[in-house]
């Protein structure tokens, strides 16, 4: 009978997130009219070129990989109760962390452990920089909030200077650091072009998944985000905990980074800020903190993300209608989520 009701509850809310993109798309048009633009002839670009055409398909794939990993980091914070806003920081932090090393180190190691070291500097990249934070949170009661926004604008102006500055690449015009060789860049999944870093995000949301299902740190982990008071007084180690959980989530925004450079840019350059954080939020809210329902809707956003691109230059749509309608999903999923509430307590 329990195991009934879970499964329609679980059935309700994503058929809420599956109405909140319905109608995020739907406002989406109406704004489209509004503007002078063909609504169909927009969309019908984006699915043509995120998800029809192969090479479209095959970014958006990529595109999926960093995107899975952060969202993977993120779903313990946010289970925990702990809203990680420098997600973008601990990105490029990782991402250029790795870029240094791995350059520095191109021919003199293979090219398995060129890749697992640039990976791991990558990540640790991260944690280290949501160490900071984890640490005013759980031991001072800083809002994380704040503190996690002024480290996103430390971590932009610091890698900006060092790019341009001390880590830079000699003899090159370009605020960059040393190039990566396609050879050694990450492999490519058999018959395609798509790195596996795809592989990494998959297996990080399962790795998640079994956190919260199977283990007990991420029981304590849920009980800490339902209640902080009450799990103080169960005596778990709330401290430790939100340490733990910001250095994940940091740790896998680095490693996001980390895998952008090696699969994709061979490079760091002063340009890089993907803006992955937003997106991350709104994919854990779609699949409403549960790891695995994040796969289909990373893909779905993938697809919105590189067909946006085919849209903005073909449609003569401005590019930031994609950003427009993530921000309508969450604003239709927040009202999903009101309804749900009325209707219980009817």
């Amino acid at each position: 009978m329990i195991s009934r009701i879970t499964l329609q509850t679980q059935r309700s809310t994503a058929t809420s997130s599956v109405l909140a993109v319905i109608g995020a798309c739907l406002a989406g048009a109406i704004l489209l009219l509004l503007t002078g633009h063909n609504p169909w002839t927009a969309y019908r670009l984006i699915v043509e070129r995120g998800l029809l055409d192969w090479d479209g398909l095959s970014e958006s794939l990529k595109k999926m990989a960093p995107l899975l990993i952060i969202t993977a980091g993120l779903l313990t914070c946010l289970r925990a109760g702990i809203w990680n806003i420098g997600i973008d920081g601990q990105v490029v932090i990782g991402a250029i962390a790795c870029g240094v090393v791995a350059g520095e180190l191109v021919g003199d190691l293979p090219r398995a452990l060129l890749l697992i070291t640039g990976a791991v500097v990558g990540g640790l990249a991260g944690s280290l920089w949501a160490l900071g934070p984890a640490v005013l949170t759980a031991r001072f009661g800083l809002n994380e909030i704040i503190t996690t926004i002024m480290m996103n604008y430390l971590a932009f102006n610091l890698v900006s200077w060092l790019v341009k500055g001390p880590v830079k690449a000699p003899d090159i015009v370009t605020a960059q650091t040393k190039q990566i060789p396609v050879q050694d860049r990450l492999p490519d999944l058999p018959y395609t072009d798509i790195h596996i870093g795809l592989i990494v995000g998959v297996i990080a949301i399962i790795v998640v998944w079994l956190l919260f299902r199977e283990t007990v740190p991420g029981t304590m982990l849920d009980v800490l985000g339902r209640n902080r008071r009450a799990a103080k007084h169960a005596g778990l180690p709330v401290t430790r905990l939100i340490i733990g959980a910001f250095l994940v989530s940091g740790g896998a925004a680095g490693l996001a980074g980390a895998i952008d450079v090696l699969g994709v840019f061979g490079l760091f350059k002063a340009s890089y800020q993907p803006g992955y954080g937003f997106v991350a939020f709104a994919l854990a809210y779609l699949a409403r903190l549960r790891s695995i329902a994040v796969i289909p809707f990373a893909a779905f956003l993938s697809v919105l993300v590189i067909g946006g691109d085919a849209m903005s230059r073909r449609a003569d749509v401005p590019s930031d209608f994609v950003p427009v309608l993530e921000g309508l999903m969450l604003l239709f999923f927040a009202l999903a989520v009101w309804f749900e509430g009325r209707r219980s307590a009817a």
